[in-house]
Formats: C-alpha cells, structure tokens, sequence
C-alpha cells in the first residue's frame, strides 16, 4: 500500500488514488457552470440557502457533528467562489434562475 514517504512528501501512486478517489466522490460539474459537489456538499448548501437553520441545526437534521457542516460549508464556499452565507444564496440562486432559463 502506498504511503508517506521518510522527508514528509507523498509517493506518486498515492496522490494519484487520493485523487481518483476524491474525483469519484464528486458529481462532475454540468454545462451550466454548477460547482461539482459532493452529494452531502448539496445536502448541506439546500439547507444553507433554503433555510435559516444554524449550523448547530444543519448538523442535527443531517446526523452530523457541527464540526462537520462547517467543513462542508467550506468547501462549498470556495466551490462557488464566496465568503458568506449571503453570498452564497445570490449565487445559487442566480445559478437557478440561468438553469430554469435555459430549460
């Protein structure tokens, strides 16, 4: 099994499963220009942006640690390119208007 080499530095194989394997979790980005996000990334911006849940309240609905939903809500972050939750609802939902637009 690959693994962590002897100065710190991953050996190739492994950096080429650990990508496989995180693109293989990802649904691939649509025409549209949707962010790829992981099925619990889009869980997680519903409730960001669908509800005012905290996320104390996210993490109970979705059985997961508070910890978690931030981590998630990070990444989903930098997946559209905002900083906060307010940011984040005109971007998705501008998202929506430009998806139902073309349909």
């Amino acid at each position: 099994m690959p693994s962590m080499r002897p100065n710190g530095t991953f050996s190739a194989s492994l950096r080429r499963n650990l990508r496989a394997r995180s693109e293989n979790r990802r649904a691939p980005a649509d025409p549209s220009g949707s962010p790829a996000l992981t099925p619990r990334q889009r869980d997680v911006v519903a409730l960001l942006v669908g509800t005012g849940l905290s996320y104390k309240q996210i993490a109970a609905q979705l059985a997961r640690s508070e910890g978690t939903v931030r981590t998630h809500t990070e990444r989903i972050y930098r997946a559209f390119g905002v900083h906060s939750r307010l940011e984040l609802i005109v971007a998705y939902r501008s998202l929506q208007d430009a998806r139902s637009g073309a349909a």
